[in-house]
C-alpha cells in the first residue's frame, strides 16, 4: 500500500517495471484493472474484477466506501491497516534516512475503530450533503458516517433531512464541544482553524502521555529551563507539561490566533502566566527573530511539515532534545534527514506510530531525538 492509501501494482512492460496505483484495493488481492489515468512515471487502475481476494479483505461496514473518499482503507481488516502503516514508515524511513538505525515501538492502537472522530467536516451542495468521491469535487450524499462519534451521526441523519437546497457549495463542521454537545455550523464563516483539535481523544491521550513520559525520561521533574513549542495549536501538549515539570518555561508558538487566545485564556486561568507564554506568529519569522531553547524542543507541524529554514535553525541551535509529532510520516522523513545532515550528532531515541485514524491511511509518529553523548 502507498501514502494516500492507493494499493500498488508492479507489472512487467517490455524491458521495465510500471508502477500501477489501484484505489479501494487490499494487500494481496489478485485483480483484473484497467488503466485509468496515465502519469509520467506511474499509472492509474481501477478494480474491474477481483480475481482472488486478499485473506485481509472484508466488506466495508459504509455502505458508501468505495465511493467516498474519507476512508481510503474499510475493505480490509484493521490487524492488516496497523501492518500496513507500519512498512510504509519504515519504507519512508529507508528512503530518507537508510543509514539511520532505530527501533520501532510497538503501534498505540484506537480502543474503537468506528465511532472515533469527534469532529467531521461534510459539503453541501443542490440537496446534497456528504464528503467528495475520491479525487474528485463530486459530493457523495451520506446519512451516516461509522467513523462518526454516535451524535455526530444523528447530526448527519438530521441535516440531511433539514438543511435546505443551496446553489453555492457550502462546507459544515460538525463536532462534539468540551460540554459534549453536538454543534455544527458553516466553515466559511469562522474559518478551517477554528475548531482544530485532535479528532481521535482515546488515542491523543496516549500520544500526549507517551510524549510526556519519554520527555520524563530526558530531562528531571525539576527542570528549569525553557522548552520551546513550534506549532503549538490551542496546547494540546503545552498544559500537560506545565502540569508535570512545574519549573519549566514554556515558549508556545501558533500562527492561528483564534488558537493562541483559547490558550492564553487557559494559560490566565490555571495562573500560569509566569511559565507559560504564546507567541502569535509564523514558526520560521519566530525561529529566526527568537531564541530558540538549547535543551529541548518540542514540534508538532502540520502535514506539510516543516519548512526547511525552521529545520535548519533548530539544527543550528543544537538543542539537546528534539520530540517531533508529525501526521505525516513523508514530510517527517524528509525533514530528520535534513536535520540530520546538518547536523549528524542526532539519534533517534524513540520511533511509535499512533493510528489516530482508522480506516484511512493516515497516523500520527512520534519521534524522539537526542544528540549523541
Amino acid at each position: 500500500m502507498s501514502i494516500g492509501g492507493d494499493g500498488v501494482a508492479r507489472i512487467p512492460v517490455l524491458d521495465r517495471t510500471v508502477v500501477v496505483f489501484i484505489p479501494k484495493s487490499a494487500p494481496q488481492d489478485e485483480l483484473k484493472i484497467k488503466i485509468s489515468k496515465v502519469e509520467k512515471s506511474f499509472l492509474f487502475g481501477e478494480i474491474v474484477q477481483i480475481i482472488k481476494p486478499s485473506s485481509h479483505r472484508r466488506e466495508p461496514p459504509c455502505p458508501v466506501a468505495f465511493e467516498c473518499g474519507g476512508c481510503s482503507w474499510q475493505q480490509f481488516s484493521e490487524s492488516e491497516q496497523i501492518r500496513q502503516k507500519e512498512l510504509l514508515l519504515k519504507e519512508l524511513f529507508q528512503k530518507f534516512l537508510p543509514q539511520v538505525q532505530y527501533d520501532l515501538a510497538p503501534t498505540v492502537v484506537s480502543n474503537q475503530v468506528f465511532e472515533y472522530r469527534n469532529r467531521i467536516q461534510v459539503k453541501h451542495l443542490h440537496t446534497d450533503l456528504g464528503y467528495f468521491k475520491s479525487n474528485s469535487h463530486e459530493i457523495v450524499p451520506i446519512t451516516d458516517c461509522p467513523i462518526a462519534e454516535a451524535p455526530i451521526r444523528a447530526k448527519i441523519a438530521e441535516l440531511s433531512r433539514t438543511l435546505k437546497p443551496t446553489a453555492d457549495l457550502k462546507k459544515y463542521e460538525i463536532k462534539i464541544n468540551q460540554d459534549g454537545q453536538v454543534e455544527h455550523y458553516d466553515i466559511g464563516s469562522f474559518g478551517e482553524g477554528l475548531a482544530f483539535s485532535q479528532v481521535n481523544n482515546y488515542v491523543n491521550q496516549l500520544l500526549v502521555e507517551q510524549t510526556l513520559k519519554q520527555i520524563q525520561v530526558l530531562l528531571p521533574l525539576d527542570f528549569s529551563g525553557l522548552l520551546t513549542e513550534l506549532y503549538a495549536g490551542a496546547g494540546n501538549f503545552t498544559f500537560a507539561l506545565a502540569e508535570i515539570f512545574k519549573k519549566m518555561r514554556i515558549e508556545a508558538v501558533e500562527l492561528n490566533h483564534r488558537l493562541t487566545h483559547a490558550a492564553s485564556e487557559i494559560v490566565k486561568a490555571k495562573k500560569l502566566i509566569k511559565q507559560v507564554t504564546f507567541f502569535t506568529t509564523k514558526v520560521e519569522t519566530f525561529a529566526f527573530h527568537h531564541p530558540l531553547s538549547s535543551e529541548i524542543i518540542l514540534l508538532d507541524p502540520p502535514r506539510s511539515g516543516c519548512l526547511p529554514e525552521v529545520i535548519t535553525r533548530i539544527a543550528e541551535k543544537n538543542p539537546e532534545h528534539i520530540a517531533y509529532i508529525s501526521c505525516h510520516p513523508t514530510m517527517l522523513g524528509r525533514d530528520v534527514a535534513l536535520l540530520m545532515k546538518i547536523s549528524p550528532q542526532y539519534q533517534i531515541k524513540h520511533l511509535q506510530i499512533f493510528d489516530m485514524f482508522p480506516q484511512t491511511d493516515h497516523f500520527e509518529t512520534l519521534c524522539i531525538l537526542s544528540r549523541k553523548l
